[in-house]
């Protein structure tokens, strides 16, 4: 019999708390073992705390400390925010263990490169869990059996409202560095980070690979007096001829759920309702909404299965992520910076004692993107004040936030 796999979690709150459930989950499977957990605000989580400990699970307020001190462990999961994401990795990888990485992987390519370089045995598996979802491997099967012809065009977009309390809830959140450390916090970068890796996932012909863009556009916008942006939109463009456009924002006061076209040569196909429904003209449909939970369920479950041996390969690996990152850092080049929405163009309004801001003309725009392709300066919007230059792939140096 195959004993569990013997897990630390890194990152308690937030997000690390459905971690937790995945591994709990496998826990009760047989399949995995929660051994420590390594979090700094022991007294916020300290319910959670006591009860892990009266299981025999134990806590280090310091991640070094945990991988110092817990000898067995096979797996490390950081459920960390952005910033803390490269240092944790570098020193799961020295420790020599598998590592389930949140997505983003990391904010910067040099730091990417970094830890492709130091992972050698191919350990990282990146959280990105909508891959898993249903539709979204339906409609990659679809892709890589030809299905709807060679693919020309992918779109997508969305628009999902974020008021005061989002961007009150940590010190990164709406930065663009944190102490010195990278974070590049924003919609592209963070809460729409799924919709462009699902752009390379199916830009690429086979089933299991991801595509890297050769050139890209873009701009990004702030709304909101924050230090990153809240808007952005992003057009690309692959060796293979696919074509690609993403829009996105937090500055609307109207909820517009993401949604993704794909455009080939024989049929179409559209993922709506944030990845629940898929629907086309070749006679694929599916209607399956599944929770953040059991996204991350079905990631824990590849996770394990490579690390006891019954699959070859990570859903999303470390490498797998090369033109996300690549992608939002030429971003931000070709956007030469962020750029502010002059105040004339943004209405404030309140929710629940919150303030959101909603931008003139936005929903529009983004949905004008999703159409046609056609970036913000190029429809005329008032408020877009930049025009992006093309940022050839691969770069050839490194950027800054700062």
């Amino acid at each position: 019999m195959t004993q569990p796999v013997r897990f630390g979690l890194i990152g308690a709150g937030g997000i690390g708390a459905y971690h937790r459930a995945a591994i709990e989950a496998q826990q009760s499977a047989g399949a995995a073992q929660l051994v420590a957990v390594a979090d700094p605000w022991a007294d916020r989580l300290a319910s959670q705390k006591a009860e892990l400990e009266a299981r025999g699970v134990r806590w280090h307020l310091d991640y070094r400390e945990m991988l110092q001190l817990e000898t067995g462990l096979d797996a490390v999961v950081i459920a960390t925010p952005i910033p803390f994401h490269y240092d944790m990795a570098m020193a799961c990888i020295a420790r020599g263990l598998m590592i389930h990485l949140e997505k983003p992987p990391v904010p910067m390519l040099s730091q990417f490169e970094e830890l492709i370089a130091a992972d050698s045995s191919q350990s990282i598996s990146v959280g990105f869990q909508m891959i898993g979802a249903r539709c979204t491997q339906l409609l990659k099967q679809a892709i890589s059996e030809g299905r709807l012809g060679e693919v020309r065009h992918i779109r997508a977009a969305g628009c999902w409202p974020r008021l005061d309390n989002y961007y009150a809830r940590a010190s990164w959140a709406g930065k663009m560095t944190l102490d010195g450390a990278p974070v590049f916090d924003g919609p592209i970068t963070n809460a729409f980070a799924h919709l462009v890796n699902n752009v390379m996932y199916f830009a690429a012909e086979d089933r299991d690979e991801f595509a890297i863009p050769e050139e890209i556009e873009g701009e990004l916008y702030r709304a909101r007096p924050i230090e990153s942006y809240d808007t952005a939109v992003l057009r690309g463009r692959f060796a293979s001829g696919i074509d690609f456009a993403v829009a996105v924002t937090h500055a609307t006061e109207a909820l517009r759920p993401f949604s993704m076209d794909v455009l080939g040569t024989k049929g179409w196909a559209r993922l709506t309702e944030d990845g629940a429904k898929l629907e086309s003209n070749i006679g694929l449909t599916c209607d399956c909404p599944q929770t953040t939970q059991q996204l991350l369920d079905i990631n824990y479950l590849n996770f394990i299965d490579v690390i006891t041996g019954r699959s070859d390969r990570f859903t999303t690996r470390l490498a797998d992520t090369r033109g996300y990152v690549s992608a939002t850092n030429a971003m931000l080049l070709s956007s030469g910076g962020i750029h502010d929405i002059d105040a004339a163009h943004a209405r404030k309004y309140q929710h629940d004692a919150e303030t959101g801001y909603d931008v003139a003309g936005l929903s529009a725009a983004v949905e004008e993107t999703f159409a046609t392709g056609r970036l913000f300066n190029e429809q005329g919007c008032p408020w877009a004040s930049t025009k992006p230059r093309p940022i050839r792939l691969p770069l050839d140096h490194a950027i800054s936030l700062t």
